[in-house]
């Protein structure tokens, strides 16, 4: 296996993790009664088009990952400002498209 192909598979290991917790957390939230664990479907299926992308085109879905990191983690950045929570949680948020961004543009070099 080339190294383009381990940085695709680590990818898109890292996007179906992705997948999992926000479904864990609609799923888990729809089962105790609360209709508000509908929220976490969208980014679920967010990142199930850019894993069916990255899955043929791996650069295209590093750099829409990349673009979609910074508005969500100034947003994030936002909300915990009004809230009075330390900025630094939004890493929490920002680093895993980022680091799952780069290595699809590394994927896609080959």
């Amino acid at each position: 296996m080339d190294a383009e192909a381990r940085w695709k598979r680590a990818a898109l290991v890292l996007l179906w993790l992705g997948i999992a917790f926000y479904l864990s957390f609609a799923v888990g939230e729809l089962a105790g009664g609360d209709v508000s664990g509908v929220q976490h479907f969208l980014p679920a299926a967010i990142l199930a088009v850019l894993a069916i992308v990255a899955w043929k085109h791996p650069r295209r879905a590093g750099i829409a990952l990349l673009v979609l990191a910074v508005p969500l983690g100034a947003a994030y950045v936002a909300v915990l400002v009004v809230k009075d929570l330390p900025p630094a949680w939004a890493l929490w948020v920002v680093l895993p498209p980022v680091a799952t961004g780069l290595a699809l543009l590394r994927a896609g070099r080959g």
